[in-house]
């Protein structure tokens, strides 16, 4: 397994590379650069529309960042209903794979998830994997507004759509890897191992005590890189006899936790925090808090 100094190559956070020009989006850039054309030249307001579940905050949240860089009129809401009249973006339901659909005049586009070829090998093979609405949503956002503040806040959630998918649960996904990739090569996040993440949620890892994460994480600085492996395959070991989680999930919760600027926490922790909202409340209030806190800090609500 990479440790995470391997996939951490030395640069500065800079100007984020156009995802609608990586390998993953080449099916359905086209129908995204038509879209973010329709409706940058849009006069009106566009209606937001999504399913109050978490994946549909999510998908949101990066389109409305963008048009609140942009100060265009947007409005947001979360219904189980088909939009009507006037300028929309209609998140659609995971079930649904038709991909991106877009008509103009006046502009609207139904994003739904797409089966894409994610990397190609050395021996051009092409591995696919799922381009869900939440990577789709940012590539459109950071197309509309390239230099918004708060699309550039939100750039590591632009994996989170990828993490909550059931392909890394059964299968390595090549798009999550490609996209996540992308992420560190361009500064926007950083790798790190388990024990080096100082705020972390361990629902997802019950095999896991606090008290002997603290342990290891307490002196982790002190030991080489034979000690860490070592350290860390001691944690982890207790999942290889469950049948959850997946090899690759279990690889990314042990040794490549994705880590925004400036966080305390990691992706897997923030994203089981967001998922937290929907058990304390209505799905539509959970909804409209998450993308309410992720357009104010880029994170999560924090846990009262």
């Amino acid at each position: 397994m990479q440790s995470d100094g391997d996939l951490n190559p030395p640069q500065q956070a800079g100007t984020m590379r156009q995802l609608l020009e990586s390998e993953p989006f080449t099916s359905v850039a086209p129908s995204l650069n038509r879209a973010v054309s329709g409706f940058r030249g849009h006069n009106g307001p566009v209606m937001l529309l999504a399913a109050p579940s978490l994946i549909g905050a999510l998908s949101i949240a990066p389109i409305e960042a963008a048009l609140l860089d942009l100060g265009l009129p947007y409005r947001r809401r979360f219904k189980l209903e088909s939009p009507s009249d006037g300028s929309w973006i209609h998140i659609l339901g995971p079930a649904q794979d038709s991909g991106p659909q877009y008509l103009s005049e006046p502009p609207r586009l139904s994003l739904g998830l797409a089966l894409v070829d994610g990397l190609v090998s050395s021996s051009g093979d092409a591995r696919r994997g799922p381009l869900t609405t939440v990577a789709q949503a940012h590539a459109i956002a950071q197309s509309l507004a390239p230099d918004g503040p708060r699309v550039r806040r939100l750039r590591p959630w632009s994996i989170s759509g990828n993490w909550l998918h059931s392909a890394i649960d059964t299968t390595y996904d090549p798009v999550f890897t490609a996209l996540r990739d992308i992420l560190v090569e361009e500064g926007s996040v950083r790798i790190a191992t388990m024990p080096e993440v100082p705020s972390i949620e361990l629902s997802n890892t019950p095999w896991i005590e606090q008290l002997a994460l603290e342990a290891v994480s307490s002196k982790w600085p002190d030991l080489d890189m034979e000690g860490r492996a070592r350290a860390l395959s001691h944690l982890m070991r207790p999942a290889l006899s469950r049948s959850t989680p997946s090899t690759a999930r279990m690889e990314e919760l042990g040794w490549h936790r994705v880590i925004g600027p400036n966080w305390d926490s990691d992706l897997a922790s923030e994203i089981l925090r967001a998922a937290r909202l929907w058990k304390q409340g209505s799905a539509n209030l959970a909804a409209h808090s998450l993308v309410d806190s992720l357009l104010g800090t880029g994170r999560s609500p924090k846990s009262e």
